[in-house]
């Protein structure tokens, strides 16, 4: 799963690496998914992030005002009829037809934004309304436009999607093939139970490397307990700190890269990122 950084090159490669961030709601996932992108990309990679969150926290940490959002589930006949899948198509997520160049890049550059350090955001979008139903649909969307952008004659070295709390996105098979489950935890019951859920149906689905990051920690003698009780090896879980510099951030809107660089956290993070830089 190695690749090689991009330095420089004006155009996206054709190599892509396919990740989903899973874990519990209020576990961090957010945090580390913004982080992770902005490092990769000052590492010269080009990296789009998927929000398949109903909340859609992800964009506007990245710096993207919540007014610029243009989110695939508000559009979404436009975008299955541009994705030659039709308005009126299934949740499946299939096409019907092979998509244009044109088509393609209308979708990939009309719902994409370009944060401040260029991280590319898209979004997928909220429950309109009360009685709407489930995001099923919606996640069917995502997939189809992953699947379109696959066939693009250059591609983002990086799809990073901040999957909702739980997972509901891979039990409707987003994930399926994906080359990696960065799966967020705490070293508490109730998260690690939602961790080994996740990890479990992953692996069903064929993600081929998953990773645990262990975040808010307090005693990093804790981590080899939760690898015990995930039943992962020690070195594929990765512990972030807990900072309070952290909460400081959110209350200010800003990210912890830019409000405390020399904290802990980014360092943690760092490690996470050259782990998956070198496959």
């Amino acid at each position: 799963m190695h690749v090689e950084p991009v330095r420089g090159l004006p155009e996206w490669t054709t190599i892509m690496i396919k990740v989903i961030a899973t874990g519990k709601g209020g576990v961090g996932k957010t945090t580390i998914i913004a982080t992770l992108a902005r490092l990769l990309v000052q590492d010269g990679y080009r990296v789009l992030v998927i929000d398949t969150d109903p909340s859609m926290n992800l964009a506007t940490s990245l710096g993207v005002p919540f007014e610029r959002l243009a989110t695939l589930a508000d559009h979404r006949d436009e975008v299955r009829e541009k994705l030659g899948a039709g308005a009126h198509a299934d949740d499946e997520g299939h096409a019907h037809r092979q998509a244009d160049q044109h088509e393609l890049d209308e979708v990939i550059n009309g719902y994409t934004m370009l944060t401040p350090d260029r991280v590319r955001v898209m979004v997928m979008g909220t429950i309109p309304y009360g009685g709407a139903g489930c995001i099923c649909s919606s996640i069917s969307l995502v997939k189809l436009v992953i699947s379109a952008i696959e066939k693009k004659d250059t591609t983002p070295d990086f799809i990073i999607v901040d999957s909702q709390a739980g997972s509901e996105v891979l039990g409707r098979g987003l994930a399926a093939d994906y080359d990696l489950n960065l799966v967020v935890t705490e070293s508490t019951p109730r998260a690690m139970d939602v961790a080994r859920h996740v990890m479990k149906l992953a692996g069903d689905i064929g993600v081929k490397k998953q990773i645990v990051i262990v975040n808010k920690v307090e005693e990093f003698s804790e981590v080899p307990s939760v690898a015990k009780a995930l039943g992962v090896a020690p070195d594929n879980v990765y512990p972030v700190a807990s900072d309070r510099k952290v909460y400081e951030a959110d209350r200010q809107a800003r990210l912890i890269l830019d409000f405390a660089p020399e904290s802990m956290v980014i360092t943690n993070i760092r490690s996470i990122k050259d782990a998956i830089e070198s496959g």
